[in-house]
């Protein structure tokens, strides 16, 4: 907030955030242009904290003048204060800075928890440790930014899969959708477009073009369906997430996977189900050679990321035939990122932090892939990226 308000990070977020606040491990772990580096931690007053000096250089920063800079902006700490300032920012941790001798000591909580937030497109963090991501994000040709579409599944009158505890995807989808695109809007040039932002249910021709309906004159670069699985008897003990792009099944359960997620043309249209054929939607010159080759390789960035930062087997990428996918004339993928038919993936799927950690793997699957597609786009223009 400006003009000397303050944004307070609570105490329960800090603690699940650290982690190991309850067993000190004596260092605070910085992984950093490759190399893995160790900062000192003291509990002088029963929390973790560092100093100020050592940490800004674990983390590549200046200090000087008795203030961090923090890729220009100055981050300034006072002694038995909670309160800092980054900018004309004014922030609060749960505990007070203090002195050791001649050091200014930070909570750790400070590293850990606001920088990530501050600053997501360097920072991560990643089981007990600080993540420098690379720092390079091409942009594509003669645009100001991607445009990514993000479609949480569902919606209105067509809730989903219906969970153990009665947990509706629709919900789910929508709450991960929303802290996605927060998320991917505090990233440089990016711009995002959610096919619905409330309980709303929006025909699957409309998802792909969500961005022109919203007066958006740019194509999208990308377009992200969010799914939560159900197995036809619940409770059921089976779990994970898997990704899908869109081709013609390989398996019995990707095409289980794809009628159940199809049949809610039923919400939208009279139409029976048994008169929906995938394979025509495959064959449909909407979707090119060019973007189903790109649409395996996103879901495949998705696969990896998403299993980097969540303890739920990876159930792996497969193709399918969903009618959402169709009119998406860009790379596109969809994941189903639990199953609410699983008791305790149900019970995560509701809680509000674990759908922020699916959130943060769904943003670096986008930014990474987006990476190396915008290098394979200006190597097709020329410019070698």
């Amino acid at each position: 907030m400006r003009g000397g308000s303050a944004s307070v990070l609570p105490t329960a977020l800090l603690v699940a955030t650290l982690g190991w606040a309850g067993a000190p491990r004596g260092e605070l772990v910085v992984v950093r242009g490759g190399a893995t580096l160790s900062v000192p931690v003291e509990r002088q007053h029963g929390y973790p904290a560092a100093r100020a000096a050592a940490l800004a250089q674990a983390l590549g920063y200046a200090w000087t003048g008795g203030a961090l800079d923090l890729d220009g902006e100055r981050v300034r700490f006072v002694s038995g204060s909670p309160f800092f300032t980054a900018g004309a920012d004014v922030f609060q941790l749960p505990n007070p800075v203090y002195r050791s001798g001649s050091h200014l000591m930070v909570p750790v909580s400070w590293a850990l928890d606001w920088l990530p937030q501050r600053r997501p497109r360097r920072w991560r963090y990643l089981d007990g440790r600080l993540v420098e991501r690379p720092r390079t994000t091409p942009q594509p040709p003669e645009r100001d930014a991607w445009l990514v579409v993000i479609d949480p599944g569902h919606g209105g009158r067509d809730p989903g899969a219906i969970g153990v505890r009665g947990t509706k995807e629709k919900d789910v989808t929508l709450a991960i959708a929303r802290r996605l695109a927060e998320r991917l809007r505090r990233e440089p040039g990016y711009q995002v477009v959610l096919t619905r932002d409330r309980d709303t249910l929006i025909a699957f021709a409309d998802r792909p073009r969500a961005g022109k309906l919203q007066g958006i004159e740019n194509p999208p670069d990308l377009f992200l369906s969010i799914h939560c699985n159900s197995m036809p008897r619940k409770p059921d003990s089976t779990r994970g997430f898997e990704t899908y792009f869109l081709a013609v099944a390989k398996t019995e359960e990707a095409r289980r996977v794809a009628l159940r997620e199809n049949a809610s043309l039923r919400f939208e249209s009279d139409t029976p189900l048994a008169d929906v054929d995938p394979l025509q939607f495959i064959l449909s010159d909407l979707q090119s050679t060019a973007n189903l080759r790109e649409s395996s390789l996103f879901a495949a960035s998705i696969d990896r990321s998403v299993h980097a930062a969540l303890r739920t087997p990876s159930r792996g990428v497969r193709q399918a035939g969903f009618v959402v996918l169709v009119g998406a004339t860009m790379p596109a993928a969809l994941v189903e990122v639990g199953y609410l038919s699983n008791r305790d993936e149900e019970g995560l799927l509701r809680s509000p932090s674990y759908q922020a950690k699916i959130a943060d793997a769904l943003a670096d699957a986008i930014v990474n892939y987006l990476v190396e597609y915008g290098r394979r786009v200006w190597s097709s223009y020329g410019s070698g990226g």
